[in-house]
């Protein structure tokens, strides 16, 4: 049931094709079913490090921070997922008490844009962010034997400490030159271009 990647330290599920989780099912039969990759992905420092030495910046300024969906934050790019019209209108006649509230439900008629049909994501395996690398769905580990749920939590451990250790390292070194994502992306991008990984 759990596959793990080792070139890319990424956790698959072939179930994933036919997502089982209600949490993630389409709002109506006519949206599509694309279980969590309704998710609005957020890339940090350890992503857009990833496709710069990979020379995949064109992708990373025209896909990622020039989109016009991108909401760009000091140290994290959220791409938002194309929400279908019909969430506004559904909105209207359910109670919803919070804002956690309307972001789940809005699950339900959201797509991420870099969802391909047929395929799934569509990013390079290499640039997709921690949760997208390490997510498995509640419907999918409740089926899970105890040794698979050990697995899970390793692996899922493991790549937290990977992003993790990066970020720590040369988000310091970012905060310390006064940049950010918002008025010093060239500079960081230059900055990614020579680090070297140990």
């Amino acid at each position: 049931m759990l596959i793990w990647d080792q070139k890319h330290k990424q956790l698959l599920s072939h179930h994933c094709r036919n997502c089982p989780d209600p949490f993630f099912a389409p709002y109506s039969k006519d949206l599509p079913h694309v279980g969590c990759c309704s998710y609005s992905p957020v890339f940090t420092l350890f992503e857009i490090y990833k496709m710069v030495q990979a020379n995949e910046k064109l992708f990373f300024w025209d896909r990622i921070y020039h989109n016009p969906y991108s909401t760009v934050k000091d140290y994290e790019i959220i791409v938002h997922a194309h929400v279908h019209p019909k969430f506004y209108e559904a909105k209207k006649g359910i109670g919803l008490s919070s804002k956690l509230e309307e972001e789940d439900f809005k699950l339900r008629f959201s797509v991420c844009q870099f969802f391909e049909d047929g395929k799934g994501c569509g990013l390079n395996p290499d640039f997709k962010n921690r949760v997208c690398r390490s997510f498995i769905c509640p419907a999918l580990e409740e089926q899970m034997e105890d040794s698979e749920k050990q697995l899970l939590e390793d692996h899922v451990k493991e790549i937290q400490a990977e992003v993790e250790g990066f970020l720590n390292v040369h988000e310091t070194v970012l905060k310390q030159r006064g940049w950010t994502f918002v008025d010093h992306m060239e500079e960081i991008v230059d900055y990614l271009e020579k680090v070297t990984r140990r």
